[in-house]
């Protein structure tokens, strides 16, 4: 079985990614924090040794994602009119290069497992689709054997429910599907809290690149209130 991984992302430029943290983070450390994600999505990604595609947008003037990512994975820049449109391409191109499987992940996810993509290709081998939720009712992952464009049809993304709008696209499409875990996206300051308690509770590692740096940003962030407050 040849499977394939899509890392779905944003080139990290400070006041282009992440701006919904921008009201607790600076434009910097927006950026970083979003660096930071893909070093531990890279990380787990490769331990599952399938073919990994990077597909990015806006166009990476200073290589950025090859400094993250190093020279060995494939790149290509997004192509599309939206999101929907644009992950059913990459999906397309991926497939073209004669792989049995492929699931494509956003960025923002760094609770993410190896169990998680274990699991999605593991649903891929019976069914036609695979989603990963998240708790805020979208996804994550989508996976599929073959490039099916009214996954991404009918479904109004940023906002609403865009985790049924899609499953209802899928089964007016008579296609089959299934779920791999939840999961947790970092869109807003209350996500970073979230993802602190959880290190201080042990249930995340403190050695993954975000941990580290989710901590050094609380701890400035408390530091810089206590000052205000003397």
């Amino acid at each position: 079985m040849r499977e394939a991984i899509i890392i779905f992302t944003r080139v990290p430029i400070p006041g282009k990614t992440k701006t919904r943290l921008q009201s607790f983070l600076t434009k910097d450390q927006c950026a970083e924090i979003h660096k930071n994600f893909l070093k531990d999505i890279k990380y787990t990604c490769e331990k599952l040794k399938r073919g990994i595609f990077i597909f990015y947008t806006p166009e990476d003037k200073n290589n950025v994602m090859k400094s993250i990512f190093g020279h060995k994975f494939k790149y290509k820049i997004q192509e599309g009119n939206d999101l929907g449109e644009k992950m059913y391409n990459a999906i397309e191109y991926v497939l073209g290069k004669k792989y049995n499987s492929c699931i494509l992940i956003g960025s923002d996810i760094p609770f993410l497992k190896e169990d998680d993509l274990k699991k999605a290709f593991k649903i891929l081998r019976k069914k036609d689709i695979v989603l990963g939720p998240t708790v805020d009712k979208g996804y994550y992952l989508v996976g599929m054997k073959n490039p099916t464009k009214a996954v991404f049809e009918n479904v109004q993304y940023g906002y609403g429910n865009v985790l049924d709008d899609t499953i209802a696209s899928i089964k007016n499409s008579n296609l089959t599907y299934d779920l791999t875990n939840k999961n947790v996206d970092i869109d807003e300051k209350e996500d970073v809290v979230y993802f602190y308690n959880e290190i201080k509770k042990e249930n995340v590692s403190k050695d993954m690149h975000t941990s580290k740096y989710i901590i050094k940003v609380i701890e400035e962030y408390e530091r810089e209130c206590l000052r205000l407050t003397v």
